[in-house]
C-alpha cells in the first residue's frame, strides 16, 4: 500500500527542485547545529571542558565500558573481562572496539575517542531524523524539528517536585532521551542505529517505488536494527520489538488481507499477547529470561508469516539481514548459556524491583499524545500507516516495559527508557507528515493513502467538513506542543544543574604518574595490579593503556578468578591495604600513593613487597610519590 503526500504549493523554493533540496540540506545542518547548541553548548562553555575529560555522570558503568575502549586502543580485541584481561566477555562491545581501534589508528587518546564518537553519533542521528522529516513531509524547513525528541521529558518536574527524573523502585528511573544520551555509551549508539534503521524503512515505504530498490533498502534497514545486538542488548531488543511490531501492525491494518482473514489474524495476534502474559513466567522458569524476551515478540509472528508468504524473498530478505547482523552476539550469548557461564547465570537472575508503575503512562505523555493524534488521523483518513505505527509503538512500549510481569524480568525501566527514545525519534517525522497533510489547502487536505488528489478526483462535500478537520488538526497540534513544552521543563532543569555536569580529569600530574607506572606492567599473563585504597582503580586502567587491574563490573563480565578478585575489590574499598585473597586473585603488583597512605609501605610490608619504580607529582603541600611494588607473598 503506497502513500502519496500532497504536492508543495508553488513558490520560489518549492517550484525549483534543486533549490528546494539545497534549502532542505541547510535545514538539516541547522537541525544538527541546534541540537549541538541545546545538548553540548553548556558543556563547551565550562572552563574545565576537554574532549579527553570524562563525564562524571553515573560513572561506574561508563568507566567499565571505557575499559574496553582502552584495551582496543592498545590493540587488544580479545573477548576477555576488560579490567583483569582474563575470563570471557559476552557483553556486546562492537562499538567500544571500533572507537578504540580508531583511536589507535589515528593517534587519539581513548578518552577523546569516547567523546568525539558520542558527538558524531548524535550528529548523524539528528541528520537522519531531519532527512526523514523532509523526505516524508516535502517541506524544506521542517527538518529543524529533528532535535525535538531530545528535549522531551517525563513530567518529572511536576511528579517529583522540581526534579528532572522520576524514581521508581530500587534504582529504576524515568527520564527523557536527553538523560539517556548524555552518557555517550553503547546504548546511545544502539538506539541511534535502531532508529536510523526504522527511519530508512519508513522513507523507503513512502518514497521508493522500484521493487528491487525497496527490497535493498528494507534489507539495509533491517541490518541496522540487527547490528545493534552487537552494540547493546536492550537497545537491540527495543529496536527489534518496535520494528517487528510496526511491520506486523501494518499487515493487520492494510488491505493485504481480505476482511475476514484480517479479523482472524487480529484475533490470533491479540490472543498471543494474552498468551505471553499467561505462559511467559513458565517459559522463564524453564528456559530462562533471555528466551522469554524472545517469546515476548511472538504476537508479531502471524502477520510476519503472512507477509513472507505474500512477498516471499522481498519480505524474507530483510528478516534474514536482521538475523545475520545480529547473529554474532546472539550465538556468543547462546554458547555462553549452554556452557553455563557463571556470569550469564548471575546476570539473567539479578534484575529485581526494576519495574515501571502507573507513572510510566503519565511520563510517556509527551509522546503518547502525538501517537494518539496520529491514530485518530489514520482512522479518519483510513490510512494504514497512520493507524499501524501508533498501535505498534504503544504495544511494543507497553509489552517491553512490563516484562517483569510476564516473566522475563530484565530491567523493565530500561526498556521503557529505550523505547521512549526510539518512538519519539520516529514519531516526529510521522507526525509532521500527518500535520502537513491536514494543514495544507483544502484541495490537498483531501488526499488519501490511495493516491494524490486532483481537481478531477477530489471528493466533493461541504466545505465545512474540510474546515472542521483542519481546526481539529490545529487543536491536536496545539495540545501536543503544549504537552511537549511542559515536559521540556525536565530538560531545562537538567541542563541548568551545574553540579550534575562535572568532569573527571585524567590528565593531572597525579594520574600521569600513576599511568607511567602502570605501563611498566605487562598487559596479560603477568598478574594483576591492586592499587591502594585511595587510587581510583578504574582511572588506573584508563591511564595505563589497559594494564590488568584487580576489579571488575559484576553486571558486565567476570574474570577467571572472579570470587577472589571480588574479595580483593571488597577489601580495597573497605580500606584494607593488602587483601587477604590477593595471592589467590593473581595480584602480583601493588601501586601506592604517599599523599594518602598513613604508613611506609616498604617497611610495613617488607616481606611481601619489593620496590620496582616510583614517580613524583606536585601537591599543595609538596611533592608526593606514587610507587610500583612487586607483590611476592
Amino acid at each position: 500500500m503506497s502513500i502519496h503526500l500532497p504536492a508543495l504549493p508553488r513558490g520560489i523554493v518549492s517550484s525549483r527542485p534543486a533549490l528546494r533540496r539545497g534549502a532542505a540540506a541547510l535545514a538539516v545542518l541547522a537541525a544538527v547545529g541546534l541540537h549541538i547548541w541545546l545538548q553540548w553548548s553548556y558543556l563547551f562553555a565550562q572552563a574545565d571542558f576537554a574532549w579527553s575529560s570524562f563525564r562524571n555522570y553515573f560513572p561506574g558503568d561508563q568507566l567499565s565500558y571505557m575499559s574496553m575502549v582502552t584495551n582496543a586502543a592498545d590493540g587488544r580485541l580479545a573477548d576477555v573481562e576488560p579490567f583483569t584481561n582474563t575470563g570471557t566477555n559476552t557483553y556486546p562491545h562492537l562499538y567500544y572496539n571500533v572507537i578504540g581501534t580508531v583511536a589507535r589508528l589515528v593517534g587519539l587518546n581513548p578518552l577523546q575517542a569516547w567523546s568525539i564518537g558520542g558527538f558524531l553519533v548524535q550528529a548523524v542521528l539528528i541528520a537522519a531524523i531531519a532527512t526523514a522529516i523532509y523526505l516524508v513531509s516535502r517541506r524544506w524547513w521542517l527538518p529543524v524539528l529533528a532535535p525535538v525528541p531530545f528535549v522531551l521529558g517525563t513530567f518529572a518536574n511536576a511528579i517529583s517536585a522540581g526534579g528532572w527524573y522520576t524514581n521508581m523502585a530500587s534504582h529504576a528511573v524515568l527520564w527523557g532521551p536527553f538523560g539517556v544520551f548524555y552518557t555517550l555509551n553503547g546504548e546511545t549508539v544502539a538506539l541511534s542505529l535502531g532508529a536510523s534503521g526504522i527511519l530508512v524503512a519508513l522513507v523507503t515505504f513512502l518514497r521508493v517505488r522500484r521493487r528491487g530498490a525497496s527490497v535493498a533498502f528494507y534489507a539495509l534497514a533491517a541490518a541496522l536494527v540487527g547490528l545493534t545486538a552487537n552494540v547493546q542488548t536492550y537497545g537491540f531488543l527495543a529496536s527489534a520489538y518496535l520494528a517487528l511490531f510496526a511491520v506486523a501492525a501494518f499487515v493487520l491494518c492494510s488491505r493485504l488481507l481480505l476482511p475476514r482473514r484480517r479479523a482472524v489474524l487480529v484475533a490470533v495476534s491479540l490472543a498471543l499477547i494474552v498468551l505471553v502474559f499467561a505462559v511467559g513466567p513458565t517459559i522463564a522458569s524453564t528456559l530462562g529470561p533471555l528466551a522469554t524476551l524472545a517469546f515476548g515478540a511472538v504476537p508479531a509472528l502471524p502477520a510476519l508469516v503472512v507477509l513472507v508468504l505474500r512477498f516471499r524473498l522481498g519480505a524474507l530478505l530483510p528478516l534474514l539481514a536482521l538475523a545475520a547482523t545480529a547473529s554474532p552476539q546472539i550465538i556468543a550469548t547462546m554458547l555462553g548459556i549452554v556452557s553455563k557461564d557463571p556470569f550469564l547465570s548471575y546476570r539473567v537472575a539479578s534484575s529485581v524491583d526494576l519495574g515501571v508503575d502507573g507513572r510510566g503512562i503519565l511520563g510517556a505523555g509527551a509522546v503518547l499524545l502525538p501517537l494518539l493524534g496520529i491514530l485518530l488521523a489514520g482512522i479518519h483518513r483510513r490510512n494504514a500507516l497512520w493507524v499501524s505505527f501508533p498501535l505498534a509503538a504503544i504495544a511494543a512500549w507497553a509489552l517491553t516495559s512490563t516484562n517483569d510481569i510476564w516473566g522475563a524480568n530484565q530491567e523493565p525501566y530500561r526498556f521503557w527508557l529505550d523505547t521512549f527514545c526510539l518512538v519519539s525519534f520516529v514519531t516526529v517525522p510521522v507526525a509532521t507528515m500527518v500535520a502537513v497533510s491536514y494543514l495544507a489547502r483544502r484541495r490537498r487536505a483531501v488526499a488519501t493513502a490511495t493516491g494524490p488528489a486532483t481537481a478531477a478526483t477530489a471528493p466533493a462535500g461541504p466545505a465545512r467538513r474540510s474546515v472542521v478537520s483542519v481546526v481539529a488538526a490545529l487543536v491536536v497540534v496545539a495540545v501536543c506542543v503544549v504537552a511537549a513544552g511542559v515536559s521540556a521543563i525536565d530538560f531545562h532543569t537538567f541542563r541548568n544543574l551545574a553540579g550534575l555536569h562535572t568532569f573527571i580529569d585524567y590528565n593531572t600530574p597525579r594520574y600521569q604518574a600513576i599511568g607511567q607506572l602502570g605501563l611498566e606492567v605487562p598487559k596479560t599473563g603477568a598478574g594483576l595490579i591492586n592499587p591502594d585504597a585511595c587510587i581510583d582503580v578504574e582511572g588506573l586502567k584508563i591511564v595505563s593503556d589497559g594494564a590488568p587491574v584487580a576489579t571488575f563490573n559484576e553486571g558486565m563480565a567476570w574474570p577467571t578468578d572472579y570470587a577472589e578478585v571480588r574479595a580483593v575489590n571488597h577489601d580495597r574499598k573497605n580500606g584494607f591495604q593488602i587483601a587477604s585473597d590477593a595471592a589467590a586473585a593473581d595480584v602480583k603488583w601493588v601501586i601506592t600513593d604517599s599523599s594518602c597512605t598513613p604508613f611506609d609501605w616498604g617497611t610495613y610490608y617488607a616481606d611481601e613487597l619489593s620496590f620496582v619504580d616510583s614517580r613524583s607529582y606536585p601537591t599543595a603541600t609538596g611533592d608526593a610519590t606514587v610507587t610500583l611494588w612487586a607483590f611476592t607473598p
